[in-house]
């Protein structure tokens, strides 16, 4: 894909993002605060994803290699490549989930 498209597509994908949060507006301001619940590797947090998805909690996977490569560099981070992000008012349920998830792994070693 043509790296002028690459860049108006993650433009796209980051309003549409903003418009997402207007969207789910509440009367509280701290529902609409996004928070981190993941840092490290582009396929945990894909799999994280996916688990707050079956859970019912709506989240973001910012992915810092991609957007790198979109913008026209490919150096890695300090951040780790992705991070896992959701709503204020989901941050403690899913932070449930992921010690359980944690707690899993664990077990299975």
């Amino acid at each position: 894909m043509h790296r002028k498209c690459k860049r108006h597509l993650l433009l796209v994908i980051s309003n549409l993002f903003c418009l997402s949060l207007q969207h789910h507006q509440k009367t509280n301001a701290m529902d609409n605060e996004i928070k981190k619940v993941y840092s490290g590797s582009v396929v945990n947090a894909e799999y994280i994803g996916s688990v707050l998805a079956d859970n019912d909690i709506q989240y973001l996977i910012r992915n810092f290699r991609q957007e790198g490569l979109v913008a026209g560099w490919a150096a890695g981070t300090l951040k780790g490549d992705a991070s896992v992000y959701v709503f204020e008012k989901d941050y403690d349920r899913a932070m449930l989930l992921l010690d359980e998830i944690n707690a899993a792994e664990m077990e299975g070693e």
